[in-house]
């Protein structure tokens, strides 16, 4: 049999599931984007796998690896669907997942709602123990106490997965470890999760927050990798699945989810950033974009710099208050930062209570789906609008796979929206485009404000389902002077799967002065990090291959919050490395802060390590973009781009057909399957040499 040569690539979202399989001998790269299923996502993810194989002739054999990016976490706590969870934790700390932070994230609303815990008070267990700072044993366990409250949690409250967070657990783990092989003895059919192993740092309320949403999502996504895993096995895939984690890395699936499914967070809207990240690198003039990813169900921003989106190493879900950090559930994972705005081609249109015209959150999902889909849905959404205006054709969604209804689309926003309003459907519909363009512009804004960004200088790289529809709208709001459309970019976050290197993240407690940091000990501990970070990617990557990359996070002595400080991957550990770090620190502080930090004494808190296997950015290149041009025009379609001229007649593009160097203006439509582009009044377009859709303003300056 010959060797395997395909790499396969699954981004399962709420509405469409996106799947790409590259040929690594050709350099080929296909698409297809099939119906999610929502009450079992493996069963959409394994259907995405049989169409591209069978529709381009490949058999199951021939692929390599598989990389899957989910939204199966992320779903269970904003849905509130996940396990019957219980915490065992330090007496006199069973209410710090409740009591929260100090902190008000709105100080001036008096009715300010923070999420419900997803472990109540009654599951929340005490036991009599304690470690302190340093490593001192206060109160021993006692065995016998552990296994009564366990047994209470199993036989009284049903649950199905445990959450152990000891005080000090993350510095001295010798009591968590304990009270979780008693669990695994006693209740071997118990999920666990350990605080030292899925958050192994300091700040007790974060720590708490992250183990319980880790233990509360790890049996639905063990049982939904099982059975992914299960059915490529009986496929006669060769390899089991790896996953894309919050970070933007990629880890072995199953590993994953017995560890710590909570670093599965948001791996979707991730792996569209590595593929921004990507294009940024190969395909602008300068490497600095706004990543704007918009799908059926959420739109999400992330910002790419130096050809790199931004990490951080803490992260927020289920906001009670979208847009508002302090609202959600703190996680301690490394995760790029993104931006998650309620607007996606499914999301719902309204009129409220003050005659305005509204859309989202709420969104009509895969099922029914918009009305235009005839499966049932009555509601008027963003993808009926762009259809009424023309930027849909109904006759080649999905390549034509899937026919819409114009007549239902009509008749949803009439019922819902024009009549209302006292406006025609299409000022309606229009209506409905520009409030999701101007609401995503508006986030984008404080966003960028909030990072100190120059919006002027940013390009624009658009992707997902509905992205290329709606970015010529956001530019033009944005002045941004640039946009970019890749080849594929409705299956972009698929293609992000790709490139994305095996990675994993690891995080140490190490307390120290800076002037007085015990070497020997931070060497230990790193080499300690590498072990245990090749471990876990042995099974992707072949141990050896991987390189190690260091930070530390450091703090003015008396501060409550620290920054990460990187580490030059060239230094030697040792009292030279002071003065780099102390400038290192400086930096870093200036940019979170906005000033130099105060003239005292530094700390080091935690030591971090990224272990990594990088992928070469040149294995994507696409060969099979078009060399020969075809019959480039599709024909004509009436598009409706104001209310001033009403519907004209606008150029329809075949995105196949367009050859390296081909350049038209605007208006028109560029159609492929997984998605069109929308290219204004005003605006130019052309091609590169990898079939990327690069526009900007024929006006000059922004778009």
């Amino acid at each position: 049999m010959s060797q395997p040569s395909c790499r396969l690539s699954i981004d399962v979202g709420g509405t469409f599931t996106d799947v790409v399989l590259l040929d690594e001998v050709s350099g080929e790269i296909r698409f297809a984007k099939v119906s999610s299923t929502p009450s079992d996502p493996s069963e959409g993810s394994l259907n995405a796998a049989e169409t591209i194989l069978l529709a381009h002739g490949a058999a199951a054999e021939s692929v390599s690896d598989l990389i899957h990016a989910t939204t199966v976490a992320t779903n269970a706590v904003l849905e509130a669907d996940g396990a019957c969870t219980g915490l065992i934790t330090t007496r006199g700390f069973r209410d710090t997942l409740e009591m929260r932070r100090e902190g008000r994230y709105d100080i001036y609303d008096l009715n300010i709602q923070a999420p419900p815990p997803l472990v109540p008070r009654e599951r929340r267990m005490e036991i009599d123990e304690r470690i302190t700072f340093d490593g001192e044993v206060l109160t021993p366990l006692n065995d016998d106490q552990i296994i009564a409250v366990i047994t209470d949690l199993v036989d009284t409250h049903k649950i199905d997965a445990l959450a152990i967070c000891l005080l000090h657990g993350y510095a001295h783990p010798g009591h968590e470890m304990r009270v979780a092989d008693i669990a695994a003895r006693h209740f071997p059919d118990l999920t666990v999760s350990v605080s030292h192993d899925v958050a192994g740092e300091i700040r007790e309320f974060e720590r708490v927050s992250t183990t319980v949403v880790d233990a509360y999502v790890k049996p639905l996504a063990q049982r939904y990798i099982t059975r992914l895993a299960g059915g490529l096995r009986a496929m006669k895939m060769p390899r089991d699945p790896a996953i894309m984690l919050s970070h933007g890395g990629v880890g072995p699936a199953e590993e994953v989810v017995q560890r710590f499914p909570v670093r599965m967070i948001e791996s979707g809207p991730a792996a569209g950033a590595i593929a921004a990240a990507y294009f940024a690198r190969n395909a602008l003039s300068q490497p600095h974009a706004i990543a704007f990813d918009m799908g059926g169900t959420t739109a999400k921003m992330s910002v790419i710099q130096d050809g790199e989106p931004t990490v951080a190493n803490e992260y927020e879900v289920g906001h009670a208050h979208r847009f508002k950090p302090g609202s959600g559930y703190p996680l301690q994972i490394s995760a790029i930062e993104l931006l998650e705005i309620g607007a996606g081609g499914g999301s719902i249109a309204y009129v409220n209570d003050l005659g305005l015209l509204k859309v989202g959150p709420r969104s009509a999902g895969a099922v029914p789906g918009p009305a235009c889909y005839g499966r049932g849905g009555e509601l008027p959404t963003v993808t009926d609008a762009d259809l009424i205006l023309g930027y849909l054709d109904a006759g080649y969604f999905l390549g034509g796979d899937m026919n819409l209804d114009v007549n239902l689309a009509r008749q949803a926003i009439q019922t819902h929206l024009a009549e209302p309003l006292n406006m025609s459907v299409e000022q309606a519909a229009h209506g409905v485009h520009e409030v999701v363009n101007e609401h995503m512009a508006a986030a984008t804004r404080a966003h960028a404000a909030e990072k100190g960004i120059d919006l002027r200088h940013f390009a624009m790289i658009a992707f997902g389902g509905a992205g290329p529809v709606h970015a010529d709208g956001l530019v033009r709001t944005l002045g941004l002077s640039q946009v970019l459309y890749p080849f594929g970019a409705g299956v972009a976050s698929a293609i992000g799967c790709l490139s994305a290197p095996a990675a994993v993240d690891l995080v140490g407690p190490y307390f120290s002065p800076l002037g007085s940091v015990n070497w020997n000990t931070v060497k230990d501990e790193f080499a300690r990090m590498h072990a245990n970070g090749e471990g876990i990617l042995s099974s992707i990557a072949a141990p050896g291959s991987n390189i190690m990359k260091r930070s530390a996070d450091m703090r003015c002595k008396g501060q409550g919050y620290s920054v990460t400080v990187a580490i030059p991957d060239d230094a030697a550990l040792g009292d030279s490395l002071v003065g780099t770090l102390r400038g290192a620190f400086t930096t870093a502080y200036g940019a979170v802060h906005g000033h130099k930090p105060p003239d005292v004494p530094l700390e080091i808190v935690a030591l971090r390590a990224r272990i990594e296997n990088p992928r070469p950015d040149n294995d994507l290149l696409l060969k099979n973009a078009p060399t020969e041009a075809g019959n480039v025009l599709k024909g004509k379609r009436r598009m409706y781009f104001n209310a001033t001229e009403g519907y004209i007649d606008t150029p329809v593009y075949d995105r196949y057909a367009l050859t390296n160097g081909a350049e038209f203006n605007g208006p028109a439509i560029i159609e492929e399957r997984e998605t069109s582009i929308l290219i204004g009044p005003d605006m130019r377009f052309w091609v590169d040499e990898f079939a990327n859709v690069i526009a900007e303003s024929t006006k000059g300056g922004g778009a």
